[in-house]
Formats: C-alpha cells, structure tokens, sequence
C-alpha cells in the first residue's frame, strides 16, 4: 500500500427539484485533472423544528441567525426525534 498523501477536493453541494416538486441534491466535486464531477444524490436528512430556522436576505446573516437561535441548545434538543 503506498503511502501517498490524501488528494483534497472542494464539494458542493446544490438542491434541485423535480418537475413535480420534489427536492433531491447534486453533489459537484472537483478532481485532481481539474475537471468536476456532478452527481445526483439521495441523503437520509432530518430538519429541524420549523420554528428553530432562520429567515434572512442573504447567507451569512442567516446563519448568524441560526447560531444565535441554537445558543445553548444540545442537538439532543435541535433533533429531539433522532
């Protein structure tokens, strides 16, 4: 087995929907020959509580938001159902 570093690659990850509505996620990644990849994916995801969200104009204010909001909180309280 060779001892070779790990090759680091940037992911993203993008949301599209189906005709009918239907929400399912696209992870692109880049490859050491400088091309990307992008594949559908189906994830097992749990959202939090609706009143635990966060509503704002732009990202960044969003998730400063979101991490005033759960301040304190265990995810044991963010995911009680888990």
């Amino acid at each position: 087995m060779s001892e070779s570093p790990y090759v680091v690659q940037t992911v993203e990850w993008f949301q599209l929907r189906t005709p009918d509505g239907k929400p399912f996620f696209v992870m692109v990644a880049s490859l050491p020959n400088g091309f990307y990849t992008a594949a559908p994916v189906q994830l097992q995801v749990t959202h939090a509580d609706h009143s635990l969200m966060a509503l704002a104009a732009t990202s960044e204010q969003a998730l400063t938001q979101l991490q005033a909001t759960l301040a304190g909180k265990s995810p044991e309280e963010i995911f009680p159902h888990t």
